[in-house]
């Protein structure tokens, strides 16, 4: 087994980035350059890294589904699917997609409701689009999951109040209390934020990809946050000799590059 990845989770065993192109390294460890664009490099990652045309086992479906649709996902989609897959390719694996039924459903979704109902709500739906692509794919004639009972959910019902936001504010520090102003002003993700570049803050307002619905949005000034957008580029740390070059996102590190989700996260 691999060691584990310190950066750039989201992607798939065997593919890295390095000064901005994404690679494969097949079994022979030949780099392939797959290009600097993530959707377009997936989809050449998965003609290189299996022959996808037949699926014999549930564990082939979730290869062909991890490698194909998956990666078009937004990032963070992405990562939860990585992370579902793994149950469901315990449970379901080494069995022949033909042969599941709506009982072996249940049953997985009774053993893991024991646990958490919520995620087990998620991984049936993975399940279930998995299953779409696999008629479409011509390896199955029907979804097992279709018709399967979802567990209920309560709604989150939780307001934070004021004081406990301030409170934590003070705790976390000047950063996460300007990224928390941030997001506060703006309504963005963190993914998206992460990902907002300098020359994105023009003159009618902060041009953004809202990574979710897909769609380009304009969120405009006001004096608040213009006033945020100041005081992050105050608090961007001194860059490292010979990096000012790459400083071209709103939040970066002192690498000068911008920050991963999990990387801000582990802050």
């Amino acid at each position: 087994m691999g060691r584990r990845r310190k950066s750039h989770k989201h992607l798939p065993q065997r593919v890295y980035l390095r000064s901005g192109s994404y690679y494969f390294v097949d079994y022979l460890g030949k780099w392939h350059n797959l290009g600097r664009n993530y959707a377009t490099a997936m989809a050449a990652y998965g003609q290189l890294a299996s022959d996808s045309s037949s699926c014999q086992t549930v564990g082939d479906l979730i290869d062909r589904y991890m490698t194909e649709v998956a990666p078009t996902k937004a990032k963070r989609t992405h990562q939860d699917n990585l992370r579902q897959s793994k149950f469901l390719r315990a449970a379901f694996g080494s069995q022949d997609p033909r042969r599941i039924t709506q009982q072996s459903v249940y049953a997985y979704m009774d053993a893991r409701g024991k646990h958490s109902k919520v995620q087990a709500n998620r991984e049936r739906a993975l399940l279930s689009h998995m299953y779409k692509k696999a008629i479409r794919w011509g390896i199955v004639s029907s979804n097992p999951c279709i018709g399967v009972e979802r567990f209920q959910e309560r709604p989150r019902d939780r307001y934070v109040e004021d004081w406990e936001y301030d409170a934590f504010r003070k705790f976390a520090g000047p950063l996460i209390a300007a990224y928390m102003n941030f997001k506060l002003l703006t309504g963005l993700r963190k993914g998206d934020i992460l990902s907002i570049r300098l020359d994105q803050l023009k003159e009618d307002g902060i041009h953004v990809y809202v990574s979710k619905s897909r769609k380009s949005v304009i969120i405009e000034w006001t004096d608040a946050l213009r006033q945020a957008v100041e005081t992050i580029k105050r608090l961007r740390r001194q860059p490292r000799e010979g990096v000012s070059r790459f400083r071209t996102h709103l939040f970066c590190t002192r690498d000068g590059r911008p920050y991963t989700v999990d990387g801000f996260s582990s802050i």
